[in-house]
């Protein structure tokens, strides 16, 4: 334990040695809102499954101390999926993913709140799948990418912690599971809510004017 927390306090000490290139360090959970699109080939068609609902996770690290564009790269859980409802049987199809996403992050201070936009990419790695539709005959590519496009809100606040929520609409670049006659791709909503600890030295200024005599 004692070598755990000397651990942790060297990493902070570095990271906060470092403030100017790395920003801050956070965490987020929430909830996924997942389905799938499933292009056939034989014969051709295209079908969109219902919507099926997961969780997600992640810790991140937040680059660059400019007031208005910053680099959030993170580490992520997400659990993805579809319902593939059938006359006779509802069929659960389930994907637990490993994400490496990466952002660029557009923000505007303001007096209260600090609004902002993320775009970028994802690579997802297949940690596990349990699907039961007929026409999944094999696994899911082990990697893939997907894009992302979100928007937050975080609440200033003059402490080293700060508490956000954002929201996330995610698709496939390409598909996430391919044979002959079969490919299928993710989409996916995200919600979810993060707390950050910003390293020492990085103020907001939150545009208030400042006054000189």
């Amino acid at each position: 334990m004692k070598r755990l927390t000397l651990i942790i306090a060297v990493l902070l000490s570095t990271l906060q040695g470092q403030a100017q290139f790395f920003n801050s360090i956070g965490i987020t959970v929430g909830a996924t809102a997942a389905n799938q699109k499933f292009k056939l080939y034989e014969p051709p068609s295209i079908s969109r499954k219902n919507y099926v609902f997961g969780f997600n996770a992640s810790v991140f690290l937040e680059c660059l101390s400019h007031d208005n564009v910053r680099w959030v790269t993170e580490i992520q859980y997400n659990q993805k999926g579809s319902l593939d409802q059938r006359p006779e049987i509802d069929y659960a199809n389930k994907l637990q993913l490993i994400s490496w996403n990466n952002y660029l992050k557009f923000r505007y201070e303001m007096y209260s709140i600090i609004p902002y936009v993320l775009v970028g990419p994802r690579l997802d790695y297949n940690l596990s799948q349990a699907t039961t539709s007929p026409e999944i005959t094999g696994s899911f590519l082990p990697l893939h990418v997907s894009a992302a496009v979100g928007a937050g809100v975080e609440l200033v606040s003059y402490s080293n912690f700060k508490v956000f929520i954002e929201g996330f609409y995610n698709p496939d670049i390409m598909p996430a599971y391919v044979n002959p006659r079969l490919h299928i791709n993710n989409k996916a909503f995200e919600l979810r809510v993060g707390l950050k600890y910003e390293f020492s030295g990085r103020k907001e200024t939150c545009n208030t004017p400042t006054y000189v005599e």
